[in-house]
């Protein structure tokens, strides 16, 4: 087919065409449609909240990924600027681009079953990739391979696997930005938690976040560097330099904060300028990350190397031969390839609709009402128990509504036990390590163990952990279990396992803690807990089994 040919064809068969294409994206569209819309309450975990405003659903909630759906306009914006200024050949690739679309698929329609939306959403990107190469080619993918892998930055990782790495980032730039703010202000840290003058507190938790600012601001440092420039392992160094860019700008906005603090109050700084100031680093990185190119610029000058300054695409630019490179791109879809790929998504649509159907909560309020008894006998007391609300940034955090938290009292002493069980609405999600939230929360761990909480009716042992954390000068003991179906383990991720392979087992995260007032030492406080998990249990598994008889 000659050029003539190609420009034609979309005259005598655009019907086909578009009805090609229509497909294509439809297929795509119902295929990761679930995806997106998990991935969007990722971005913004408050915007289920029908009760608050556009700007607080937005800006609510620990979420590392507020500019992620930035990443996929930058993305387009990108693609369409290519098409429009350089050379695109179409030299499709069949068999490269059949194995890479088809083990794309298989991926995405694992992770559907497994419910691991993160690993659909790169499956997302390996898709496209495939459709490129598939009805492209290579020389295609090597225009459009920085968009395409752009679109990763837009991918909510797993809190269980960010969480740690979040949490020291956070210190990191709290005792850099405290240690900065001392030279202005009479400040202390102590975990998390910022101590000013006149009895003021501000908690980094609430005002910075580590890894929402690693992560925005190395892809902004992405973008960066592929159009500044410089060129080959210098524009690597760049990108790389983008890392400790996003942690001393962080450090300097905990500074703003401070001061603002200080000479306002909490509220303020915490409030629109905590939220203004969010904006800033982005503004703050640019001017970094521009002195860093020009410095390497100036540096390579003076040693007597100096950098060529290229123009952007140089060689590759569009000339009169690719007026009609759109109608080629666009026409590729009738090809073998291009109806292959429209059989192959469609086929995946349907077999995603299928694995994403909901299937019905087993939990409800009167189960989880009933999951704990009211009162707990221990050590010759009736140890009363009172419901503790959940507050709506956990809700949010752990993505699930069935939780329950009751504090039990002794009433001869101000000791307490805090009874926690988390379920989950496909029970998986909202049952993370509790190690993550505590150190998270700027606790210290300062001991953890596995070990077998026996004397529990119907099981011989039961694998627990405990952990001794240390806040202050206080100390608390806690003790969990992850039960999933008949089994219970200490392992997430034998939990996470299980749990895969079977679906619906009546999984949950059961956790008691309880203070040490003897220290870390406090054998009573072992022993306690140890006894409410042996009473708890039993009643969890009644209800959990009587609400599983009521379902068809």
């Amino acid at each position: 087919m000659n050029q003539e040919q190609i420009v034609e064809s979309p005259r005598r068969g655009g019907g086909l065409t578009a009805g090609a294409w229509l497909i294509l994206l439809s297929g795509l569209v119902i295929g990761f449609g679930h995806n997106f819309a998990e991935m969007w309450y990722r971005w913004f975990p408050a915007w289920k909240q029908s009760s608050i405003s556009l700007y607080e659903g937005i800006t609510r909630g620990e979420s590392y990924y507020t500019h992620a759906p930035l990443v996929p306009v930058v993305s387009v914006i990108i693609v369409l600027l290519l098409i429009r200024h350089t050379s695109i050949a179409v030299k499709p690739r069949f068999v490269l681009g059949l194995i890479v679309l088809v083990f794309s698929l298989l991926f995405h329609l694992a992770s559907c079953l497994a419910r691991v939306n993160f690993a659909s959403g790169f499956a997302f990107i390996g898709v496209l990739i495939g459709i490129v190469v598939f009805l492209w080619g290579i020389e295609a993918l090597k225009r459009f391979w920085f968009p395409l892998l752009f679109l990763f930055f837009m991918v909510p990782l797993p809190e269980v696997s960010i969480a740690q790495l979040n949490f020291r980032l956070k210190m990191i730039a709290a005792d850099w930005g405290v240690q900065l703010a001392n030279l202005l202000v009479v400040v202390d840290r102590s975990g998390n938690q910022v101590f000013l003058t006149g009895g003021k507190t501000m908690v980094v938790a609430n005002i910075c976040n580590g890894l929402r600012t690693l992560i925005s601001v190395i892809a902004f440092g992405a973008l960066y560097a592929y159009i500044c420039r410089l060129r080959g392992v210098w524009r690597i160094v760049l990108f790389l330099m983008s890392i400790p860019v996003a942690v001393v700008s962080n450090s300097f906005r905990i500074v703003s904060l401070i001061l603002v603090a200080d000479i306002w109050d909490v509220e303020t700084a915490t409030g629109w300028y905590h939220d203004f100031s969010g904006l800033m680093i982005l503004v703050m990185a640019f001017g970094m990350l521009f002195g860093v190119e020009k410095a390497i610029l100036w540096i390579r000058k003076k040693l007597g190397s100096p950098v060529e300054i290229v123009p952007l695409f140089k060689g590759a630019r569009r000339t009169s031969e690719d007026e009609n490179q759109l109608q080629r791109l666009i026409v590729a879809i009738r090809s073998r390839s291009g109806w292959c790929s429209v059989i192959l998504i469609s086929l995946t649509a349907a077999g995603c609709v299928y694995l994403n159907r909901s299937t019905p909560s087993i939990y409800n309020q009167d189960m989880l009402r009933d999951a704990l008894p009211a009162q707990i006998h221990h050590n010759g007391e009736e140890w009363i128990g009172n419901n503790l609300p959940v507050d709506r940034q956990t809700a949010l955090i752990l993505e699930t509504e069935d939780i329950i938290q009751r504090r039990y009292f002794d009433p001869r002493s101000s000791t307490f036990v805090d009874f926690c069980v988390i379920f989950s609405e496909d029970n998986r999600k909202g049952t993370h390590p509790p190690d993550l939230c505590l150190e998270g929360g700027g606790m210290n761990i300062i001991f953890k163990k596995d070990i077998l909480v026996s004397g529990i009716p119907g099981h011989d042992a039961i694998p627990c952990r405990e952990i001794i954390v240390q806040s202050g000068r206080d100390y608390t003991y806690f003790l969990y279990t992850y039960k999933c179906g008949d089994r219970y383990t200490s392992s997430f991720w034998r939990q996470q396992f299980i749990i895969f392979t079977k679906r619906n087992v009546g999984g949950a995260l059961i956790r008691v803690s309880t203070d040490m007032p003897g220290g870390p030492n406090d054998e009573k406080a072992r022993d306690r807990s140890k006894e409410f998990m042996r009473i708890g249990i039993p009643h969890i598994e009644a209800a959990l089994e009587e609400q599983s008889s009521t379902l068809p």
